[in-house]
């Protein structure tokens, strides 16, 4: 699972196999290079050599499968040559060691040289080559393995070095924070891209069933990316097979129905819209909980003005309302939030070497926020909050291709943001919980600020093929920033990889890069009494990854990361319950000042197979350690896992697919309240402890239906599988005794056993 492939296929070639199922013979005979073309006339990526798939290998015997891409995994390995994954969801063609001896042997005073990955145009081959290490995860694999809620980016969690728990889609990638992942959407950025991002940030803003693949970094990403420190997560929406295709589907999460075709004359389209269902759950099993409700709607509209110019237009909105209740811990919370962007791009070939993408975008978000909290004894308090956020952006990005050995890009964006911020709440904390953590007996914030200003970035990036073996990336990346008179941040970012092919099994790559952060205008920590900004936030990545193909299908990965962070700036964290409504009302919040942090480890990943086959497996260790250093000591931070063992298996048996998927780590760390009196409170270091071993398994079973018109898949899948309470966290509360008042300790737990049933007809 390192590199997996995009499914968009078929156009041409399944109306072909169908051919072939009423003829005798389409493709046997013809030469395997048409065959593998008749897929990139239509727009999608099969990439080879015309050196490896010469004009005399033919069709050995007709692919009568209704898998296109099984069919062309059987055309080229008749051959003895290996069909694989290859960069951003597409397939290679490449030669296996066998045949490459056996020309050796053929011709032994020739050099035969180290396969090459370039595409039929050799001109553009170095586009194709990944010096640093991405993982492309496409859209069949999130609909064969399962994922929590619907959602497709969870997938990401099944890799070694990404931490999640519970229902969050937010992840921690190789230690960062889960705000430094970049989310793009087919390249361009979104802002705050969560559903109910206050409350577990449950979903993406994106519907899954619009997504195609994913582009999956986390660490040592080109100078194209910027502004986070941590990982890149790339959205890539998907492609029409056919004129007109539609999908409906139902969950006990989702409902949802996309709509995608072609535009005659050259164009396409693209139409999906949202309803989650957690409120109707909500609602049935426990009314008085509360109605967590969102809605999501994008549309695409493609045309192509001949073959070197391309129009794009694209609108997203997301809008989330709920009304949540914790009677046992005395919260009450409402919400609503509106999110809103749209952007259009132009694509255009000047030259066969030159080209280049214009983006300009326009984005509002709103957010409304009310609550109580009131816990007897304990802490009692009130907020109301407004946010609101405006950016309008014009980006400039180029190509340039002088030779077949070496590359450029370069580009350069500017936006103008302002941002509007009301925000009151009082805080009464009881004594003796006033003694610890800093807090005040009786605390009022009231803040009203209104920041304005813009961001601006330049990059250039170099490619170079030294040799047949060795490329070579650089760049660098240059950042500004100015949303108050008393801002003005520079940030420039080096960047190099290094992609060694020691032979025609193994790759060796290196990365090194300087990656800044800096805060947002939509992320000012006003909840927390703050209405300054800090300066940017800074990190180094080294990262050194090794591949390996055991067999033909059989791979290892084998990584190690060192991220140091600097300039980090301060953060607010619930020191013994991080999953309130209202966690800036409860006596556990506190401050924490780091002077720097480190995050390393090292990643170990075997798989066999991908989604396009029938059975696929993968299993992968991770070590790390993740800490902060202030001024007294050094801790480790709320989300670092030690030791991280997953695993997962995937069997595809005629119409029925069967899958698992499971993890087990250490527990996360834990503050502890250690003794309690009327008079005073006991509080341990900050993480000092661990709560106990985190494990948890996921299984889902589907099957495809034929009908008169389309087909229906209908899938059961359970999170948390044999009901594991992994403990995530710790309420207190006071209850009043013969003896006189005293402390209770819950301990809180992750998700229990979740069950959902779904059906999605296709047509």
């Amino acid at each position: 699972m390192r590199c997996l492939p995009r499914f968009a296929w078929v156009p041409v070639l399944t109306c072909c196999l169908n051919i072939c199922l009423a003829a005798d013979a389409v493709w046997q005979g013809r030469p395997v290079a048409e065959f593998l073309d008749s897929l990139n006339q239509q727009g999608h990526q099969v990439i080879f050599s015309t050196d490896v798939v010469t004009d005399d290998l033919l069709v050995l015997q007709e692919p009568v499968t209704d898998d296109p891409i099984a069919a062309a995994r059987r055309v080229v390995e008749a051959h003895d040559l290996l069909f694989e994954r290859g960069p951003s969801g597409s397939w290679l063609v490449r030669q296996t060691s066998q045949r490459t001896q056996a020309a050796e042997a053929a011709q032994p005073e020739a050099e035969v040289p180290l396969p090459e990955i370039i595409v039929t145009s050799s001109l553009h081959r170095l586009e194709y080559v990944q010096t640093g290490t991405p993982t492309y995860l496409d859209r069949q694999l999130a609909t064969r393995v399962p994922t929590t809620g619907d959602e497709a980016t969870r997938i990401t969690t099944r890799l070694p070095g990404t931490a999640n728990g519970g229902i969050s889609s937010r992840s921690h990638v190789r230690g960062g924070e889960s705000n430094e992942v970049l989310f793009l959407l087919d390249g361009h950025r979104l802002y705050e891209p969560f559903h109910l991002k206050d409350f577990q940030a449950v979903a993406t803003i994106v519907n899954s069933n619009a997504i195609d693949g994913i582009d999956y970094y986390t660490g040592a990403y080109p100078a194209r990316y910027g502004d986070r420190m941590s990982g890149v997560m790339n959205l890539s929406l998907r492609q029409p097979e056919k004129p007109v295709q539609t999908e409906l589907a139902f969950s006990f999460f989702n409902t949802s129905v996309l709509s995608l075709g072609t535009i005659p004359g050259g164009g396409d389209w693209l139409f999906a819209a949202r309803r989650g269902n957690l409120d109707i759950i909500a609602d049935t099993v426990n009314p008085d909980v509360g109605s967590p409700d969102y809605q999501d709607f994008l549309l695409h509209v493609g045309w192509d003005f001949g073959p070197r110019l391309q129009f794009g237009a694209n609108m997203l909105y997301s809008k989330d309302k709920l009304t949540l209740a914790d009677t046992g811990r005395g919260e009450q919370a409402n919400a609503n939030y509106e999110n809103q962007v749209a952007w259009l791009s132009w694509k255009a070939d000047w030259t066969e070497r030159l080209r280049s993408e214009t983006t300009l975008s326009i984005g509002a978000i709103m957010g409304r926020r009310t609550g109580t909290l009131d816990l007897p004894q304990v802490v009692n308090g009130v907020l109301d909050e407004s946010r609101d956020f405006d950016s309008i952006g014009l980006r400039q990005d180029w190509t340039y291709v002088p030779s077949k050995t070496w590359m450029l890009s370069f580009g350069i964006e500017g936006k103008h943001q302002d941002a509007k911020y009301r925000f009151l709440s009082t805080k009464t904390v009881s004594p003796p919980f006033d003694s610890i953590l800093n807090n005040a007996p009786f605390t009022i914030i009231d803040l009203d600020t209104q920041p304005e200003g813009a961001q601006y970035n330049a990059y250039v990036e170099a490619r170079w093929q030294l040799r047949d073996n060795l490329v070579v990336d650089a760049g660098i990346r240059w950042d500004t920033q100015s949303y108050t008179m008393a801002m003005n941040d520079e940030q420039t970012s080096p960047r190099l990889s290094v992609l060694y092919r020691i032979n025609s099994r193994s790759e060796l790559r290196v990365g090194w890069g300087q990656f800044s952060q800096a805060q947002e205008s939509n992320e000012l920590q006003v909840s927390d009494g703050i209405d300054s900004f800090f300066p940017a936030q800074r990190a180094e990545h080294v990262v050194a990854n090794f591949k390996h193909q055991l067999g033909r299908d059989a791979n290892i990965d084998v990584s190690y990361y060192r991220k140091s962070f600097r300039s980090v700036r301060p953060r607010f964290e619930n020191a013994f319950n991080a999953l309130t409504l209202l966690p800036e009302l409860q006596f556990d919040r506190y401050r924490i000042d780091p002077l720097s942090a480190l995050a390393q480890g090292a990643e170990v990943m075997l798989s066999e197979g991908d989604s396009s086959q029938d059975v696929f497996w993968w299993i992968g260790y991770a070590w790390s350690e993740v800490t902060d250093t202030t001024a007294t000591r050094t801790v480790r931070r709320s989300w670092d896992q030690t030791h991280t063992l997953k695993a997962g298996l995937s069997w595809r048996w005629g119409r029925w697919n069967l899958s698992a998927a499971g993890e087990v780590h250490t527990g996360w760390p834990r503050t502890s309240l250690i003794e309690y009196s009327p008079a005073s409170v006991t509080v341990s270091e900050p993480n000092a402890s661990r709560y106990s071993v985190f494990h948890t398994l996921d299984a889902r079973v589907s099957r495809q239906i034929p009908v008169r018109r389309g087909d229906l898949e209908l899938f059961l899948e359970v999170s948390n599988l044999y009901n594991r309470q992994n403990p995530c966290c710790t309420e207190y509360s006071i209850v009043a005794t013969a003896n006189g008042p005293e402390l209770i300790a819950d301990e809180e737990h992750w998700l229990p056993l979740v069950p959902s049933l779904g059906i999605v007809w296709r047509f």
